[in-house]
């Protein structure tokens, strides 16, 4: 009886350390982080709106760059959306403009196009803020995703 109550309490006490060990997916991810951090990236979980609920947050991660060069101000900043229900004026299929009133709107909608073609289909969002240019991404993706954001990131500064 005493070793059926020790092999309990040794299984209860492994169970519990297996149970707090990360995930496959989770060591992935955190793996994805650190390769970004290295290459010069800040990665920041946060929210943004969820555009099919209005007055609801997604969570996600933030894969940002600051920006180098010369600093924008206010009226220069945008922020993009992927949505089904794109606007037709807007000419990027599958995006939407942020409904904050005064946020710049290019001009020139071909170039951000083909940079938001590249981008994996879990990137939820595309920010150029005052200081920095991000992606949100829901990290389903691998080392390749992470360049291909790391390049587009690169590129969106010069827009």
């Amino acid at each position: 009886m005493t070793t059926l109550i020790i092999i309990f309490a040794v299984l209860l006490v492994l169970g519990s350390s297996l149970w707090i060990l990360p995930s496959a997916k989770q060591r992935e991810q955190m793996r994805l982080r650190r390769e970004a951090m290295m290459k010069g990236l800040q990665v920041k979980l946060t929210q943004i709106k969820d555009l099919d609920y209005p007055g609801e947050v997604l969570k996600c991660i933030a894969y940002r760059m600051e920006r180098r060069g010369k600093p924008v101000n206010k009226q220069q900043t945008w922020m993009l959306y992927r949505h089904p229900e794109s606007e037709q004026s807007l000419s990027i299929p599958g995006w939407i403009y942020d409904t904050h009133g005064g946020l710049y709107r290019f001009p020139e909608t071909t170039p951000i196009a083909e940079l938001l073609a590249e981008l994996p289909q879990d990137v939820k969002a595309v920010e150029g803020g005052l200081g920095s240019v991000s992606v949100y991404w829901n990290e389903r993706g691998d080392s390749d995703d992470l360049a291909t954001i790391q390049r587009v990131l690169d590129r969106l500064q010069s827009l």
